[in-house]
């Protein structure tokens, strides 16, 4: 064994299921104050995992240690891990302060210091206007911030997030998880984050990890992982295009190409085309059989080709594929 472990470690995490269904062989390190993204696609096993880590459910095997304390068979309420659920969870019938307040009055803490935790945290994700309202007379992003505050306030050793922002619409959210990743590097906070958007996984990661049938397959910083995806379901999770090149696999991001009008490296026919803002998106059936999507600067090609038009195209970055 080695002399010093990583803050939070899972080794060899065996869980079945009914269905057939089983975590795998997961193994995990994470340093104090980091933030790891759990990706993958639903049903991978991401909330199973967190269950395991929490105590909701128990390994069949492994270990789960968190600042070198073995908490794999302790009971919840020993491990001082806080949860942040996909419907946050908010008390709907206690004010906010009351919701912040829930888990510091559970450890008996005494009232003065729970005044002034409330007011730290609430001052620091600018809440503080709000301590005497209800959840249902805020708004969705208030009340992330009030679900995050009340799980940090007991100064968890490791915060867990399943889904935080699904309920949230596009631009809240980009707002909201701008904040988390902010708060949480002020008070080093140290992170389970789980999500399907591969966009706000790789935004909150110290390091990110991509999760398939109940296995993890690869843990990478955010940006090695988006670059060099590796695999062709990760590819394809992440939005690359994958295609047969000279008889072996290869992906492209949907930018990285350029119309050829002679000598294609590729070629084949519209499906459909449109404007998306940032940019027109066309799907074109390749040659090789191979469906895929490109991008176009906003405008340039709309009105110009329709479907059924072919194109030819060079593709100017691929990543190799390793299955």
């Amino acid at each position: 064994m080695r002399d010093l472990l990583a803050f939070v470690e899972i080794r060899n995490l065996v869980r079945h299921y009914s269905g057939n269904f089983k975590l795998y062989n997961i193994s995990l390190e994470l340093e104090r104050g980091e933030t790891l993204t759990l990706m993958g696609p639903s049903g991978s096993g991401k909330t199973s995992l967190l269950r395991n880590v929490c105590g909701l459910d128990i390994p069949d095997s492994g270990r789960i240690t968190v600042g070198g304390r073995d908490i794999t068979y302790l009971p919840t309420t020993k491990r001082n891990i806080g949860l942040i659920f996909q419907d946050l969870a908010i008390f709907p019938h206690m004010k906010v302060y009351d919701n912040i307040a829930y888990g510091l009055r559970a450890k008996n803490v005494h009232e003065r210091d729970i005044e002034d935790r409330v007011e730290e945290l609430s001052g620091m994700l600018g809440i503080k206007s709000l301590l005497e309202r209800f959840p249902g007379q805020i708004s969705g992003g208030q009340r992330q911030r009030v679900a995050l505050a009340r799980s940090v306030a007991p100064s968890p050793s490791v915060l867990l997030l399943d889904e935080p922002m699904s309920s949230l619409d596009m631009q809240l959210r980009s707002s909201v998880r701008s904040e988390i990743k902010s708060f949480a590097k002020k008070m080093e906070l140290t992170m389970i984050y789980v999500t399907h958007d591969h966009n706000e996984g790789l935004y909150m990661a110290d390091k990110t990890g991509i999760m398939y049938d109940g296995s993890i397959e690869r843990i990478a910083p955010p940006q090695d992982l988006f670059t060099h995806p590796g695999t062709e379901r990760t590819a394809k999770f992440f939005g690359y295009n994958v295609v047969t090149a000279d008889g072996r696999k290869v992906a492209f991001y949907p930018s990285d190409f350029k119309v050829a009008a002679e000598g294609p490296e590729m070629s084949g026919k519209i499906v459909s085309i449109g404007f998306e803002g940032e940019h027109d998106r066309a799907h074109v059936m390749m040659d090789s059989g191979d469906l895929v999507q490109l991008e176009f600067p906003p405008g340039k090609y709309i009105g110009k080709l329709a479907p059924g038009d072919r194109i030819g195209i060079t593709i100017t970055r691929t990543e190799d594929l390793t299955g």
